[in-house]
């Protein structure tokens, strides 16, 4: 069932709201940018995200080099605390553009509520997101 969760950086500079169903799971990647950063997300789609509050102070993050067509994957941080929050993607089975909410970001989301929610492992490492790595522990 999807639910809008209210969520921010760690310094609060920057505030947003997502809708996601935190049924279709927690996504642990092995890309670089996931696997350096810790990050766990779950997809909203590209309507289901508002940022309420600091967009001026938000900073993109693109990777250069990158496998990513220009314009494909876009990574949100603050300035100031150094919080990635937010990720803008493109995939086709994703359905096109895409939110990747960073879970760990959100302010009113339960104990119980992530605990529930399913692990869903992605490939990123092989470009293949779509698939599940053949080693999983270490994510």
């Amino acid at each position: 069932m999807k639910k809008t969760y209210h969520g921010s950086c760690h310094c609060g500079a920057v505030r947003f709201e997502a809708e996601i169903d935190l049924a279709e799971g927690i996504r642990k990647c092995n890309c670089s940018f996931c696997w350096k950063l810790g990050y766990r997300k779950s997809f909203a789609a590209y309507e289901a995200v508002r940022v309420t509050d600091g967009r001026d102070r938000m900073r993109e993050y693109k990777a250069t080099p990158s496998n990513w067509p220009e314009g494909d994957i876009n990574h949100y941080m603050c300035p100031n605390c150094g919080a990635n929050f937010l990720s803008r993607g493109y995939l086709d089975f994703m359905g096109g553009n895409f939110w990747a909410v960073n879970v760990a970001c959100l302010d009113d989301v339960t104990e119980e509520e992530l605990a529930a929610a399913p692990i869903v492992y992605e490939d990123g490492k092989r470009d293949r997101q779509d698939q599940t790595p053949e080693i999983v522990g270490y994510l």
